[in-house]
C-alpha cells in the first residue's frame, strides 16, 4: 500500500478546474446533462465521489463561492492562525473567521483565471516565424506562473481540507462510489 496513489484537496481541486474548463457552465454538471460525452460524465463521478469523500455538500456554485466552509467548525482555527501570522503587522487586526469563504472565493476565481491564461497556445497546431515566437515567449512566462501557482493551490487546499485528508484510490473506490479509469485513453477512444 506504500506505492497506492493517494488523492487529496489537491486533486479535488485540480479535478473541479479540469471539469470547469471543459464544461464552463456549472448548471450542465449533470448526469442528465453529460450523458452523451462520456469523458465528461466520468470526471463528473470522479468529482462527486471526491465531494462525498471530503464532506463537502455537491453544489458546484456554492463551492466556487466557499459557501462549503463553516468558519465556526474548530477544523479551520489552526488555519486561520496560520494566515493571520503569514500577514503584514497591523493588517491582521481585520482578520475574521467569517471571512474564511470570501477568501476562498477570491483566490478561486483568481486561479481559475490563471488556467485561462495558461491554456492560451492549447489549441496551436503548427506556428513559424514571429509566430512561434510570441507563443514561445508566452511559453516561457506560463512555465513561470505553473512553477509558481502552488502559492494559490495550497491555501485552496487547506481551505478544503484542513486536516490535509489523503485518501486511497482504493478506499474512494469501496467507500464512494469512484470510478477507477484512465481518463486519458478514454479521451482518446472518444476524440
Amino acid at each position: 500500500m506504500a506505492n497506492e496513489a493517494m488523492i487529496t484537496a489537491h486533486s479535488l481541486l485540480y479535478r473541479f478546474l479540469e471539469l470547469r474548463s471543459l464544461t464552463p457552465e456549472l448548471g450542465h454538471w449533470t448526469e442528465e446533462r453529460l450523458s452523451g460525452n462520456p469523458p465528461r460524465l466520468l470526471r463528473l463521478r470522479q468529482l462527486t465521489a471526491l465531494f462525498r469523500a471530503f464532506g463537502i455538500p455537491w453544489d458546484p456554485p456554492s463551492f466556487v463561492e466557499g459557501k462549503f466552509i463553516d468558519p465556526e467548525q474548530p477544523r479551520y482555527a489552526a488555519l486561520l492562525l496560520k494566515l493571520v501570522t503569514e500577514m503584514t503587522e497591523g493588517s491582521d487586526r481585520w482578520v475574521a473567521a467569517h471571512q474564511l469563504p470570501e477568501y476562498f472565493a477570491i483566490l478561486y476565481d483568481y486561479r481559475e483565471r490563471v488556467d485561462k491564461v495558461l491554456s492560451f497556445s492549447s489549441g496551436l497546431l503548427e506556428a513559424s516565424g514571429l509566430y512561434l515566437h510570441a507563443h514561445l515567449k508566452a511559453g516561457e512566462l506560463n512555465q513561470v506562473i505553473r512553477d509558481n501557482v502552488a502559492i494559490i493551490d495550497d491555501s485552496l487546499a487547506a481551505l478544503i481540507s484542513p486536516e490535509g485528508t489523503a485518501i486511497s484510490i482504493e478506499q474512494l473506490v469501496r467507500d464512494y462510489r469512484y470510478p477507477n479509469v484512465d481518463l486519458d485513453e478514454i479521451d482518446l477512444a472518444w476524440f
